[in-house]
């Protein structure tokens, strides 16, 4: 019965692969560790004799970014003086070149910023860095903290309130002093990656406990069910397998800080009722937020932070089709016969154009 064994290679040919071995072992490429000394040959980044400022960037969402959609719309929220130029480096990582570093400050400090309400974690690319190399992983926000007890509002304790929540920043120069306040305000790095924190427990120096919630300025696309942010809870994995009611979600809108939107009655449980001899004053432009004062409104969309505030103006008809010039922002924005193009004035509105909205303390 014939057996078959795996054939061995001769033994010359043995030693001949071992000497090979140990021959290329001693072996090193040493041209390719030398390098090149460039340190006297290094040049910042100019264009026509001016510095450029990089920010690179990328959205918290698995969406196909509408590039060419994207830079008009941020343009429009950012208006750099000196212009701006946005670069595709791949997908979802943008290079944005700012030719003066006032604008690029402004982006960096203002924001949050987003698009199509997904929120634009970016940093700066450092002179002697790949845009690839920048971590971005925390978002720079404000944050509002309730509920302080008398005693425990300097800023050592906001500074705690901060790193508890990520990476203290700064706190809001504003505050300092003063009487107590409904809330005080944190600049904290918060990270990508972790749920959003809502509330933390103080200690006291009795040993009593209290607590002290917490709410974010201009907080975009969030999960009501995990906390994490790229993302609503309609599309959350955690969501579907634990199938929680959204009632009973752990998070909710409540987060974010700001007045709620729609109509606001302004003035009206002041004001007395007018007396019929008396002679009516003469007409004025109504308060930001009020109803439509006779006639049909002609309303006019103005970005405000997390929220969009209606600036209405008593018209006796509807504006025709055309263009209206904003006051805000001095660019032009197409109107239909429902008033303001529905997109453009969203996404500004999202991006984040103007000073976030605060409740009044």
């Amino acid at each position: 019965m014939a057996s078959f064994s795996q054939q061995q290679p001769p033994v010359s040919d043995r030693f001949d692969e071992e000497a090979l071995s140990d021959r290329w072992g001693d072996m090193s490429l040493e041209d390719e560790e030398e390098g090149v000394e460039a340190a006297n040959t290094f040049q910042p980044n100019e264009v026509d004799g001016g510095k450029v400022y990089s920010v690179v960037g990328k959205f918290l969402t698995r969406k196909l970014i509408k590039v060419e959609y994207m830079r008009q719309v941020l343009a429009s929220a950012w208006q750099p003086v000196m212009g701006l130029r946005v670069t595709e480096l791949h997908a979802n990582l943008f290079l944005f070149a700012f030719y003066h570093e006032t604008d690029m400050l402004r982006v960096l400090q203002d924001g949050p910023w987003s698009f199509e309400n997904h929120t634009l974690v970016c940093r700066q690319v450092c002179d002697g860095f790949l845009p690839g190399e920048v971590k971005l992983d925390t978002i720079d926000m404000w944050l509002q903290v309730y509920d302080l007890p008398m005693g425990y509002t300097s800023n050592v304790i906001l500074e705690q309130v901060g790193n508890y929540v990520g990476s203290f920043i700064k706190c809001d120069d504003r505050q300092v002093g003063g009487p107590w306040k409904t809330f005080y305000r944190v600049r904290v790095a918060v990270p990508v990656d972790q749920p959003l924190k809502r509330r933390m427990k103080l200690i006291r120096r009795d040993k009593t406990w209290g607590w002290v919630n917490l709410k974010y300025e201009r907080l975009h696309n969030f999960c009501y069910c995990c906390g994490m942010l790229g993302h609503l809870e309609k599309f959350c994995v955690k969501a579907r397998v634990a199938g929680i009611r959204p009632e009973l979600y752990p998070y909710g809108p409540w987060m974010r800080a700001g007045r709620p939107k729609g109509p606001r009655p302004i003035g009206a449980s002041w004001l007395l009722p007018p007396v019929s001899d008396a002679p009516l004053p003469p007409k004025t432009r109504p308060h930001v937020g009020s109803s439509g004062v006779g006639g049909v409104a002609d309303v006019h969309m103005v970005v405000s932070g997390d929220e969009l505030e209606e600036d209405v103006v008593a018209s006796s008809k509807r504006r025709r089709a055309g263009m209206v010039e904003e006051d805000v922002n001095r660019t032009t924005v197409p109107v239909t016969e429902e008033g303001v193009n529905d997109n453009v004035s969203k996404n500004l509105q999202m991006a984040g154009l103007g000073s976030q909205t605060r409740p009044s303390q």
